[in-house]
């Protein structure tokens, strides 16, 4: 074999030598790219046999059955879809075969009203449960981030009105809300001890509220351990500082019956008297005047008291317990909130039908510098100016001697 065969040999062997790597290349990225996953025969029929494609048509033309499985009408829906939407749009979305948002709504919602499992939820509408668990968490922040606005700011104007519906409605002076805490039993996260652990056996988390006298909540934290006072955990969010620091610009006290008195929310026996905070009198041996006073200031706490029946009457999940951990049930809980304003706005008749901080006194407070007495016993003061007034002539309504069980 001459020279000039060799080097035909040698080009051809390193044209196929080429060729051969060339393929086995190709080979190796479309393995690369081939998706290394198994999907559930089951999942794979979303779009031919999930709730949302099959179900959700059929209840739009039953609107009771929508209202029962969504606590809305169809008409409300779109009005919250419309307004949720911006903030469920993904950044990058390149699948086929994801979920509408839409029905992202839809899923959440009827998670929040039924408070089934969210693997029972999941499975009707065909989808995991890692998506399922995403989507109550991306659906949970669009809500509170949606309506945001459903929340009123704690200044002079709203308070004045607050009070002025808690005295047409429910005949008490000066009340701008009333405070009270709700727990929901949460599954504990592994190694949290007792933190979470109440009094009734249970691991919660707490949902502490402010509501006007139409039942809306105009405060909410939710968050703290199952196992503070509701004083404690009120003490420990940013309302409770605010307040108890003097940091938050009340009005100015009014004249009541020729005694200025400061405005204020009312509780029960488990938070501690403070100026801005009424509670009932405690001893076992009241007076008629007292035992009238309790009996009226429960009329007015009673509105946080309905606020929370109603709330967890219209969304079963933040009723009775939540089977995820603190992080989850806090984004539920919080959407569950906002929804309510809403639906207490746009639909009221129809959706509504159903160790502690030591407290601190403002400095520059006109009705306590008039008080002639220790500092610390000015909050008595002003509960005992509101006993004389709800027992007077003026302040008084009819049948409450009768209610509070006072023989004349």
């Amino acid at each position: 074999m001459d020279s000039d065969d060799e080097v035909l040999v040698i080009l051809a062997a390193y044209v196929a030598a080429k060729e051969n790597e060339d393929q086995s290349n190709i080979k190796g990225q479309s393995k690369r790219r081939r998706p290394n996953c198994w999907v559930n025969p089951y999942l794979q029929l979303r779009k031919e046999k999930g709730r949302f494609q099959n179900d959700f048509q059929n209840m739009v033309q039953n609107p009771s059955m929508f209202y029962q499985n969504f606590n809305m009408n169809e008409s409300e829906f779109n009005s919250l879809f419309s307004l949720v939407e911006p903030h469920l749009v993904p950044k990058r979305n390149s699948r086929p075969d994801a979920i509408p948002l839409r029905a992202k709504l839809a899923i959440a919602l009827e998670y929040f009203a039924t408070g089934d499992l969210q693997c029972h939820v999941g499975s009707t509408y065909r989808i995991s449960k890692q998506h399922m668990g995403r989507t109550i968490d991306l659906v949970s922040h669009a809500i509170s981030t949606a309506l945001h606005g459903e929340f009123p700011k704690w200044n002079s104007e709203n308070m004045l009105k607050w009070a002025t519906d808690f005295m047409e409605q429910w005949h008490f002076p000066n009340c701008i809300g009333a405070i009270d805490a709700k727990h929901v039993a949460i599954r504990a996260p592994p190694n949290s001890g007792n933190a979470f652990h109440n009094s009734k056996g249970l691991h919660s988390i707490m949902l502490m509220a402010v509501c006007d006298a139409s039942y809306r909540f105009t405060y909410i934290d939710v968050g703290a351990y199952g196992s503070e006072t509701d004083m404690t955990a009120f003490s420990h969010c940013s309302l409770g500082k605010a307040i108890l620091s003097g940091n938050v610009a009340f009005p100015e006290d009014s004249m009541l019956q020729g005694v200025r008195t400061p405005y204020y929310m009312v509780a029960d026996e488990a938070f501690q008297l403070h100026k801005r905070i009424m509670k009932p009198y405690g001893a076992r041996k009241l007076s008629k005047a007292e035992r009238i006073f309790n009996y009226r200031l429960s009329r007015a706490r009673r509105c946080i008291e309905k606020a929370f029946g109603i709330l967890s009457n219209r969304w079963m999940a933040v009723q009775d317990s939540l089977r995820c951990g603190p992080d989850r049930a806090q984004n539920v809980i919080v959407a569950c909130c906002y929804l309510h304003n809403y639906l207490m706005r746009v639909s009221p008749r129809e959706y509504g039908a159903r160790v502690e901080s030591p407290l601190m006194q403002s400095p520059a407070d006109p009705a306590a510098e008039s008080f002639r007495g220790r500092v610390q016993d000015f909050p008595k003061h002003v509960r005992n100016t509101i006993k004389d007034f709800v027992n007077s002539a003026v302040g008084s309504v009819p049948g409450q001697n009768e209610s509070a069980g006072v023989l004349h």
